[in-house]
């Protein structure tokens, strides 16, 4: 009897002993803390079309002032303002009267100094078959060479006068230099105009220049990753595409090229100032339009793409978080570089292809912490990597 009863009491003692392990058991597994969820991005490297954009504004291909050549009233005006005029068109009509007067009594005087110039030839044949019988003195024959070369001189000085009177005269008319369109008349008809006086002007619009600048440090930026190889230097202008793109973000339907960079930079602004030409023949495009341009055609070479938002800022600069061999957060500072089309960020150093990129719950996760990574997709796929 007494040995049944010790027995039950050892039996109780153990079971109660196991319940307790497993409580404490239980109790450490509730207080293990849980691995927080995230979403990652394995970086490759890739080509990437790159993209830049600028403000820019339209400029006329070629802006001409036309201005009278001639003084006098202005009798008539021949074009409408506003309308395209081709070169060589007469826009303008002066006075011509005076000026008609003008040639003609340069002419009268031209052919006042031919007949003389006739007389001069006529008596020098005579005194100079006279001094070869020494029938005059060498003074006489000295006198008629000289009056013989001086009605030479007048005959010249008679034509040129001819040559300005016919220049005044044809300048009465007031033609187009160029091609384009024309503006606002700044003489009326009737007005007393001074030679030099404006009278209007004429924009060529096909083709168009689009002046836009960037900044010293972009361009400086970009031409060392061309010499370094980690962008493609085109062979030549016409794989660098412009294109530009109204404020309603709609594209012009036509492609340009950029033709011109200035040499120097802008002290005031730091930037450098550049220019493209775009064909404009149903003139979409008109002088002092405000425009954005986008240049396209270089590939950055290998570069390695993570999403904006896992990019933070620290003391030292840039960083993100990466998920190591062991699902452990790490913190990577970087050096960021130019934005892909798609708002990704090309990273130029710090992060290695292969890496795993946290790009969610950022704010919940510090460096050490184990989480568990859901991997996504690659964030573009665009060239294939070059060898």
């Amino acid at each position: 009897m007494f040995r049944i009863c010790k027995l039950c009491a050892g039996l109780a003692a153990f079971l109660i002993l196991c319940s307790c392990n497993e409580d404490k058991k239980a109790s450490a597994e509730a207080d293990k803390p849980t691995a927080i969820s995230v979403d990652a991005v394995q970086v490759e490297p890739q080509n990437i079309p790159l993209s830049f954009e600028f403000s820019a504004r339209a400029q006329g291909y070629k802006e001409t002032q036309v201005r009278a050549r001639v003084g006098g009233i202005l009798l008539k005006k021949n074009y409408i303002e506003g309308a395209e005029v081709k070169e060589g068109d007469v826009l303008f009509e002066i006075d011509p009267n005076e000026y008609r007067a003008k040639l003609n009594n340069a002419k009268a005087n031209l052919a006042k100094a031919q007949a003389q110039l006739h007389r001069a030839e006529t008596e020098w044949d005579r005194i100079e078959k006279l001094f070869k019988q020494r029938v005059v003195s060498e003074k006489s024959r000295d006198d008629a060479l000289a009056e013989l070369e001086s009605q030479k001189a007048a005959v010249l000085m008679a034509e040129s006068e001819v040559e300005t009177a016919q220049l005044n005269f044809d300048y009465t008319k007031v033609t187009a230099p160029i091609s384009g369109v024309t503006g606002m008349e700044e003489q009326s008809v009737g007005s007393l105009i001074s030679a030099t006086g404006l009278l209007t002007t004429i924009t060529q619009l096909d083709p168009i220049y689009v002046i836009f600048s960037a900044s010293e440090s972009e361009m400086m930026s970009l031409a060392n990753m061309v010499r370094s190889g980690l962008v493609k230097n085109p062979e030549n202008k016409s794989e660098v595409i412009a294109k530009v793109k109204f404020s309603n973000d709609v594209f012009y339907p036509l492609d340009g090229e950029i033709n011109f960079i200035n040499s120097g930079i802008d002290e005031g602004t730091g930037t450098i100032k550049l220019r493209a030409v775009f064909p404009n023949p149903k003139r979409q495009l008109k002088p002092g339009q405000f425009l954005r341009l986008v240049m396209e055609g270089l590939t950055r070479i290998n570069a390695l793409v993570v999403p904006q938002e896992s990019i933070m800022q620290g003391a030292n600069g840039s960083y993100l978080y990466i998920v190591n061999d062991k699902n452990m957060v790490e913190a990577v500072n970087v050096q960021t570089g130019l934005m892909t089309k798609e708002g990704g960020w090309i990273i130029d150093g710090g992060l290695k292809a292969g890496d795993k990129v946290i790009i969610s719950n950022l704010m919940k996760i510090r460096p050490g912490m184990t989480v568990e990574p859901n991997m996504t997709e690659v964030l573009q796929k665009n060239e294939d990597v070059e060898d």
